[in-house]
């Protein structure tokens, strides 16, 4: 039998690592619902996939990972192995991972509180008072934190940041001389018309702190619902960094075909211009059925304005909340059909949270919510871990 020095330490470390996000959706697409061929099946809520618009997408083109590796390899440029960047959190459970495997580069979650706090803080606000003590305490522990992950639009919370919070968060980083990278992924899937977007590219360049360390990715998943397809992009105005990623893109590059479809999706102005809307209507529609849901279970949750999701507390359905107890919950869920995400995978330090994905169909979105019923009502923690 081979033994563990055949392969890198670095793979070895990474291999042992939970992420109950995966393993719920490895789990859920064993046994997939399908409304004409398998009722009993489970109906993933779980994954972050926009399957409200597969029908209308497929209609444009069809192609069978990108932010995933923008990401990887923006922490591969910016940092050196065993730096840190600080993220909020709750955030997406793959982030570390995303940051750690291939570039070496940990994560220091900064958490934002549900509650109103003493100091002013709203529920769920990233300020820059908490951002301050995050990169101190950092620093205490012995991170060297080489810069600031944003994701905007928020996963979990399916909200936006505002410009002034924007301009704040990338003024503390140029105060400490450390990079802001953020995540647009889903900047097109406002689906609330009084909030405006706060995409680094609304304002114009000169506004921006450091431009020179500012730096954005993007890819098609989310925002197009195409999960799967290798396409991600890179933007910095920084010529040094342009030049770092350009002697790792052979690593990343992905087929010519694929580029080619994309700009040609991207270049139709006309289908654009349908397209958005259409798919933003969708969004709001399916969030506004789990929220209903929601409000007659007595789950309190974020109201969401973007995004495929609702971040949502179930604190009372649980009861005695632990981190046990809450993966129980989830698990029972899973027994009924439905998979969701608990809180402990977005490396969250409050219990009970849970992150529904509302961007389905129709008809399943309505029978995923008949499932939370049940399952809500038939809940007792007796799953042993």
């Amino acid at each position: 039998m081979a033994s563990q020095c055949d392969v890198a330490k670095r793979a070895v470390d990474g291999s042992t690592s939970e992420f109950l996000l995966k393993d719920i959706a490895i789990r859920a697409s064993k046994n997939e619902y399908d409304e004409n061929h398998n009722e009993e099946g489970i109906i993933n809520m779980s994954t972050a996939h926009n399957e409200s618009v597969r029908e209308i997408i497929t209609e444009k083109f069809v192609i069978v990972n990108g932010v995933t590796s923008a990401l990887s390899a923006m922490a591969y440029v910016l940092c050196d192995h065993g730096d840190t960047i600080l993220t909020p959190s709750p955030m997406y459970g793959a982030i570390p991972r995303d940051l750690v495997v291939q570039s070496g580069v940990k994560t220091f979650p900064v958490y934002v509180s549900s509650k109103a706090e003493p100091d002013g803080r709203k529920p769920w606000e990233l300020n820059v008072d908490l951002l301050e003590a995050g990169l101190e305490n950092a620093k205490q522990e012995g991170h060297n934190v080489r810069a600031l992950l944003l994701v905007n639009p928020i996963n979990p919370f399916g909200t936006v940041y505002t410009k002034q919070q924007i301009l704040e968060y990338l003024a503390f980083c140029k105060r400490h001389d450390i990079h802001c990278l953020i995540d647009e992924i889903y900047s097109a899937s406002i689906f609330d018309e009084s909030v405006e977007s706060s995409s680094v590219f609304t304002f114009h360049s000169d506004e921006l702190p450091d431009k020179e360390k500012t730096h954005i990715v993007w890819g098609t998943a989310k925002d197009f619902g195409m999960p799967g397809c290798p396409f991600g992009a890179c933007y910095t105005w920084n010529s040094r960094v342009l030049t770092g990623l350009e002697k790792i893109v052979d690593f990343y590059q992905i087929p010519s075909f694929v580029q080619t479809a994309v700009a040609k999706m991207l270049e139709d102005k006309e289908w654009l211009r349908w397209y958005l809307p259409t798919h933003n209507k969708m969004l709001q529609e399916s969030s506004t059925t789990v929220m209903e849901t929601l409000k007659e279970l007595g789950v309190s949750f974020v109201r969401p304005t973007a995004g495929l999701f609702i971040w949502a507390d179930f604190t009372n359905i649980i009861g005695d909340v632990n981190k046990d107890t809450e993966k129980q919950f989830a698990l029972h869920c899973l027994d009924h059909g439905l998979a969701f995400a608990p809180g402990s995978a977005f490396v969250y330090n409050e219990l009970g949270w849970a992150r529904l994905v509302h961007a389905l169909p129709k008809a399943k979105v309505i029978e995923a919510m008949k499932r939370l019923k049940e399952a809500c009502a038939t809940f007792q923690t007796r799953y042993a871990l």
